[in-house]
């Protein structure tokens, strides 16, 4: 597929059937989102796989905008203390890592979408909680989760809202 094309295929799933996503394609995942930048190229960013499907249930318990039933989920998480120790403490510090994670996302997501699988961004309300089903130590954070697999049925299209993208040309106000 071309990547233009795969931009303009790429839709968010919500519907997954139960068929697993076999390791080689969840290997081009890992992949894809590997080949995302970070901030100063530290490698602070870290994936988690989890296809264990009492996991994903537990997950889907404290995190009420994953609507889905994958079978399959990526997690990019953030390790805090390493930027936090070469960068110092800032906004800045804790926005790279957020932007990093929504970097490495898409690469994801579009991935996906080139393999034929559905996916979607989720964002997880309690840290507390997902801390404790993972296992996660303090000093990493999750920053997304992301449901992947076949996708169930049509993924319908979401139309942009109008002016939901405007580009400016050289300044503010200017019309490209």
């Amino acid at each position: 597929m071309e990547f233009v094309d795969t931009l303009a295929k790429r839709r968010t799933c919500r519907e997954f059937g139960k068929k697993p996503v076999p390791k080689e394609i969840v290997d081009k995942l890992v992949y894809a989102a590997s080949r995302a930048p970070t901030a100063c190229n530290l490698p602070y960013r870290h994936l988690m796989v989890i296809d264990d499907p009492r996991v994903i249930k537990a997950i889907r318990q404290v995190s009420p905008s994953l609507l889905a039933d994958p079978p399959l989920l990526i997690l990019v998480l953030s390790y805090l203390k390493m930027p936090t120790e070469l960068m110092g403490t800032s906004p800045l510090t804790e926005w790279s890592a957020f932007v990093d994670s929504g970097a490495a996302g898409e690469n994801i997501l579009l991935a996906a979408t080139d393999l034929g699988l559905g996916s979607q961004f989720t964002m997880i309300p309690s840290m507390a909680a997902i801390r404790e089903i993972l296992h996660l130590p303090e000093n990493f954070r999750v920053d997304l989760i992301i449901p992947v697999g076949y996708p169930q049925g049509e993924v319908k299209s979401v139309k942009a809202r109008r002016n939901a993208n405007t580009v400016f040309h050289n300044g503010f106000g200017e019309s490209y």
